[in-house]
């Protein structure tokens, strides 16, 4: 990576660009709209200007992989079923932001028409986020100051979203699937994660 830096870094700045403009004009661009461009930029160019972390992210996942993965995603759905309605009781204002989020979700085509869209969405993150920003900062920082790098990256979008609830969240997750990707070498098992707890979550069994 280190040879590639330069474009590296560019597509970094441009690909968490795309996903701060796309949260920041929520209340004027339909969501899905915004982050299937946002994803789609960044696919691009991540394939131009990090072909390392594209080839490594198209390989073949391990069963392992993908059953950590998944492991993983079932057990944040259990503790965000549970600690919703606690959260919503010691702070009701939560309650707020969720339905607001949800109903950005709902805007056409929804939820369940935008599947294909919605995994394309959550791969695009998770080649950004846990693969070209670890790729790029690892050998610099180690991996462990490289996750909590990445997930602060990660938190961008949701600052320009406005929303207190969603940064705490990224920030989370952010360390959570980076973890993942630091652990497992690859992004099956953060990208598994990410894909069954929105589905799980935002899909099939909403909080609210």
């Amino acid at each position: 990576m280190e040879k590639n830096a330069k474009p590296a870094r560019v597509a970094l700045i441009v690909c968490v660009g795309a996903f701060v403009v796309a949260m920041g004009l929520r209340e004027t661009l339909n969501l899905w709209i915004g982050t299937g461009v946002a994803a789609l930029t960044s696919a691009i160019l991540v394939w131009l200007g990090a072909p390392a972390t594209m080839h490594s992210a198209l390989h073949m996942p391990t069963l392992r992989s993908v059953t950590i993965g998944a492991a993983v995603g079932i057990a944040m759905s259990l503790l965000t079923w549970w600690l919703y309605p606690i959260s919503v009781a010691v702070f009701p204002p939560i309650q707020v932001e969720v339905q607001t989020l949800y109903g950005l979700l709902r805007q056409p085509p929804g939820p369940i028409r935008a599947f294909p869209l919605l995994v394309f969405v959550v791969a695009a993150e998770e080649l950004v986020w846990r693969g070209l920003a670890i790729d790029l900062f690892a050998e610099a920082l180690g991996p462990w100051r490289t996750v909590l790098v990445a997930a602060l990256l990660y938190v961008l979008p949701q600052v320009a979203f406005r929303s207190p609830l969603l940064m705490v969240v990224a920030l989370l997750c952010g360390v959570l699937w980076g973890s993942l990707r630091v652990r497992s070498g690859d992004l099956a098992a953060p990208f598994t994660a990410h894909l069954v707890w929105d589905i799980l979550v935002f899909v099939m069994y909403p909080v609210a």
